[in-house]
Formats: structure tokens, sequence, C-alpha cells
């Protein structure tokens, strides 16, 4: 997903601190043991690093913090499974329900995916609890949801679609993920951090699994999350923010219909809280596979487009939060 980031050399070693929260003192030092980032250096021999070298340094922080050790994390890295070469929510879906990930062939986790296919296709719920809690053993809660839990159901939906699998399978399957991204969302401390964060799908979205897939990452990445699900009406969304009073606002759609809603509801939304005496108005951030697959979509949205997978959003949160304490 990396090659969709800028590759300008404009960060010196501060923004990146700023960005990452991680110590310059040891991006220098994977810098020299293992070439992970690779700035390029002034005439003055500074460093400056571009927005893929941000990319790198927080997934690798994000690796270290979910339990690998620095050398595993350049290992994966580097392997054919790297985020590198690894695009999600980038392709068609099944039934609205997530986006396609492109994993690469000889993955690490291919084995670990197929096993969960099988079970899950075979409505086995404990054997499938058991290959995501090896899963879990293996690498970090981000892994196990984008190349276990969400290309097993993207795999059944292929099935699915081709008629090796019925209906009644892939809602299992669906259900069985969305459970799974809940509990790891319940478990990463929510109510903690930065922010608050609004989450929701519009009126009419009855899909929230990609949403409920990007706060978890946001979660673990140490954000507030209110988390208010799918088909939500824009009154009780408008309600709801002056409550809360967030820093930002998500809104996800998987649906032509339900992304052009979401167009109508922001200048209505701001428009509401604009009335509220010492209410400032939140950021709005917008995304769902619709506004990739559609990009004309996003024209007249006023607010900020998310990226295409769980793992830009955060780098994208990170930054309109950075522009807000600055």
């Amino acid at each position: 997903m990396f090659e969709r980031l800028s590759s300008e050399p404009i960060y010196n070693t501060r923004a990146v601190v700023q960005r990452t929260g991680v110590p310059a003192d040891t991006f220098r030092a994977w810098e020299r043991r293992y070439g992970l980032p690779n700035p390029t250096r002034t005439p003055g021999n500074q460093r400056l690093y571009t927005e893929r070298d941000i990319a790198t340094i927080a997934w690798l922080r994000d690796q270290t913090n979910g339990g690998m050790t620095i050398s595993q994390a350049i290992m994966l890295f580097n392997s054919t499974d790297s985020p590198r070469r690894t695009s999600s929510f980038n392709g068609d879906t099944f039934n609205g329900h997530v986006a396609r990930t492109e994993s690469p062939a000889n993955s690490p986790f291919d084995e670990l995916r197929d096993r969960l296919v099988d079970a899950l296709v075979s409505l086995d719920g404990m054997t499938a609890d058991r290959i995501v809690e090896e899963s879990l053993a293996l690498t970090n809660v981000e892994n196990v949801c984008l190349q276990v839990l969400q290309a097993a159901l993207i795999s059944i939906g292929d099935r699915w679609q081709h008629g090796s699998a019925n209906i009644a399978m892939e809602h299992f399957a669906a259900s069985y993920v969305q459970r799974k991204f809940g509990a790891l969302f319940n478990q990463s401390n929510p109510d903690e951090g930065r922010g608050p964060i609004v989450a929701a799908c519009p009126e009419g979205e009855q899909h929230d699994i990609g949403l409920l897939l990007i706060c978890v990452f946001l979660s673990r990445r140490g954000y507030k999350i209110v988390y208010l699900g799918a088909n939500l009406p824009l009154d009780d969304l408008a309600l709801s923010v002056e409550r809360v009073q967030p820093l930002l606002v998500i809104l996800s759609a998987t649906r032509e219909e339900t992304a052009r809603r979401i167009g109508i509801a922001v200048p209505r939304l701001k428009l509401i809280v604009s009335d509220i005496p010492d209410k400032d108005l939140p950021e709005i951030g917008y995304g769902g596979h619709i506004f990739v697959r559609r990009p004309d979509l996003r024209h007249g949205i006023d607010g900020t487009f998310l990226g295409v997978d769980a793992r830009e959003t955060v780098i994208h949160v990170d930054r309109i939060f950075s522009t807000l304490s600055a």
C-alpha cells in the first residue's frame, strides 16, 4: 500500500518524531542496523524523510508494540507480505461487507487464512476461535485483522460468488468476523486516549465491518473512539456530536446511495453544530470502498478522504490531530 504515499523527502527528524511518536534515536538505530527507514541526506548531511518513510516507521512501531522484536518486524517487512507490496480495501466487494485485499502468493498468513476459511464454511466456530488465537500468538492484532480475518471473509465471498459456498456460510463468516473485530475493539481501551473520535455509518448503510476494523486500528493507536455503528440517522449523529464534542467525526459508506448521503449530511451536520453555543466544529473524515471504486463520489464532500485502508486511515488521522494540536 505504501506505493500510494509520497516519496518526496520533505520531513525533518523532529516532524517524524511528532508524526509517529517514535524517538529519533530508535529509528536511527533501525536505519543503521537494518537500512530502514532510508532517508535522503541534504548537502548539509541532514536527514529528510518521505511519507513512505513515516509509514514504514509507524508500521515497525506497531509490530514491536504488538510483541514482535524489531528483527522479526524487519523480516516481515521484507517478506513477500511486506506492507510495501500489500494493497488493502482497493477492489471489488461481496455483499458490501469489506473491500478486497490483494495478498501476494505464499504469504506467511496463507495457511492460517485457509484453515479459518475451512472452519467458517463448516460453521465451526470453536475451531475458528482456536485458529484466531493461534494467529494472535504469532503476530499482532493488525495483521490478524487484515491478513487472516478479513482475508478469510473475502475468500468465502469469492466462493459464494462462484457457487462453491452458500449464503448461510457467507452470513456465518461475516457475523463471526464482525464479532471478532468487535471483541478486539473492546479489548483495545477505546474509552481512553486522544480525541474523542465519533465513528458512524449514515442512515441506510447497514454494513459497518470496514468501519469497525478502522476503529480497532485507531483505538490501538491511542485514540478514544465513540463507535455508533451502522444506519445512524443524521439527527441522532448531530445529537451525539453535541454531547461528545469530538475533534473528528468519521463516516463510512459501502454503497453509492449512502456515499451521496454523506455528501448531504456533512454540511447539515456542520450547520446544526454551528448553532450550538460554545461548540467548535469537528473535523470530518470519510471513507469506505465505494470512494475507492468511485473516486468521483468524493467531489463536493466537505471533509477529508481517509485513504483506501485501515492503515492509511491511521496515517491521515494522525495528520489531522497533528494539525489540530499545532
